[in-house]
């Protein structure tokens, strides 16, 4: 039985005419083999799991195959009809490393091809992305209360202009009712409004009479000025005027939040000289700022309004916008901001990158959900809780069985859902260069991430 099952040595036909003739074949020996070997001539079960055009981003936990996949390239070739990603997951397990290598390092090896992050965790007293952007050679943009970091004039030119580049006075003053909202926690009435308007024309008069860039003090001092009536009808009655400086007033103690207070630092210049779009790595340092409060969710509205309107200007580039901890823009006016953001991003070559932890946390009625569906690719890790497991099925329509894969998918291990398509179980892969700058646990002490697998 031995011998039989032993592979024969091949033996070469001496008769090469016989061979032309097709008299015989060339004499191949076969391979003992097993059912499991031989999996792979099933092709059903060998098919690769996605395109080979992309990036790579781990493999396949059925087939063992590369899965390879790129928002941009994917919207391209047509495969997904929109470029946005949502990354889904507890705590701790591998979203971190999945944005920093797929969606930062890697995006990186493309030519026209740059990052930029709203960079919200804590690692050693400064963003965890910080080391990667100075690893890449950039600078981090730091923000903190109180002064010390970088500044942005909610005024300034660059943050509104319009596609033939422009200002867009009415994009200021869209930008300074949400800024305000978020501020107060309250939205802005007609009459705030007008008073606001009318603040915001006489700052922009006054800066241009001195031949600067106006900013948000101008707006302040000039809600202290009477009603103008010439330009607002309906004022020249005591009520009337009245009512016109209670709504300045009221602006005016929320746009002094703004330069004072607790919100001390942001909005109270001009902008800083390094909040500029690097052709690589921009990493927004917001890890400093308290996580309750406005003071977050102010500078991701402000900075998802700079850098949509600045990619309008400067066409030829793709660009991935990665907001970790995305909740910030879960609700609110920041929710409704951005979700009309990402419709834009086709147009302006942008892929919004949000990781939230629990999609049950969002409500049923904010913007945000929308969003969430839209995506053209979504990663989903671990989900603890039945509820959050749940509320992925329920978004993307994924077999109920999933659920309990869900609870139970060990750290670095996802589902990849691209477009409508079946899910596909992943396990997300990292070289040992990208493990060594993307590990962020490292107050730990010797109790290292293994988020990802790594190869050399």
């Amino acid at each position: 039985m031995t011998d039989v099952l032993r592979p024969q040595a091949w033996r070469w036909r001496r008769s090469p005419v016989l061979g032309r003739l097709g008299l015989y074949a060339p004499r191949v020996p076969g391979i003992p083999s097993t059912t499991r070997q031989a999996e792979v001539l099933c092709t059903a079960i060998s098919a690769p799991p996605t395109a080979v055009e992309g990036l790579v981003n781990g493999i396949d936990l059925t087939t063992g195959q590369p899965v390879y996949h790129d928002p941009f390239t994917a919207y391209e070739k047509k495969v997904v009809s929109s470029p946005n990603v949502v990354v889904l997951g507890d705590l701790g397990k591998g979203k971190s490393s999945l944005l920093k290598t797929v969606f930062v390092v890697r995006q990186l090896t493309f030519r026209r091809r740059r990052a930029v992050v709203a960079d919200r965790k804590d690692q050693n007293g400064e963003g965890e992305f910080s080391e990667i952007c100075r690893q890449l050679g950039g600078s981090p943009i730091r923000f903190e209360l109180g002064g010390g970091g970088s500044r942005i004039n909610l005024l300034d030119p660059v943050i509104n202009v319009s596609a033939d580049a422009g200002t867009t006075v009415a994009g200021q003053l869209q930008l300074l009712r949400a800024v305000v909202q978020v501020a107060s926690g309250r939205p802005v009435d007609s009459w705030q409004g007008a008073a606001l308007r009318a603040a915001h024309l006489r700052a922009l008069e006054a800066a241009e009479d001195e031949g600067r860039v106006p900013v948000l003090q101008d707006v302040v001092r000039a809600l202290t000025a009477p009603p103008p009536v010439a330009k607002f009808g309906g004022l020249d009655t005591p009520g009337a005027r009245q009512s016109w400086a209670d709504a300045a007033l009221t602006m005016r103690f929320d746009l002094e939040r703004l330069i004072g207070d607790d919100l001390a630092g942001l909005f109270d210049g001009p902008t800083s000289p390094d909040v500029t779009l690097s052709e690589r790595l921009t990493s927004f340092d917001l890890s400093q700022l308290p996580a309750d409060g406005p003071a977050v969710p102010l500078v991701m509205t402000v900075l998802n309004t700079w850098l949509t309107n600045l990619l309008r200007r400067e066409r030829g580039w793709l660009t991935t916008f990665v907001a970790e901890e995305g909740w910030h823009l879960a609700e609110g006016v920041g929710a409704r901001i951005f979700q009309r953001n990402s419709k834009l991003s086709r147009g302006i070559g942008l892929a919004n990158v949000v990781a939230l932890h629990h999609a049950s946390d969002i409500p049923a009625d904010s913007p945000a959900i929308s969003m969430l569906q839209e995506a053209g690719t979504v990663y989903l890790y671990a989900q603890g809780r039945a509820a959050d497991a749940q509320r992925c099925i329920d978004l993307y329509s994924l077999p109920a069985h999933l659920r309990d894969d869900l609870m139970s998918l060990p750290q670095g291990m996802c589902l990849l859902r691209i477009d409508t398509g079946a899910p596909i179980a992943m396990q997300h892969l990292r070289s040992r260069w990208e493990t060594a700058i993307t590990d962020t646990d490292g107050a730990m002490g010797a109790h290292r991430a293994t988020s990802g697998q790594a190869f050399p």
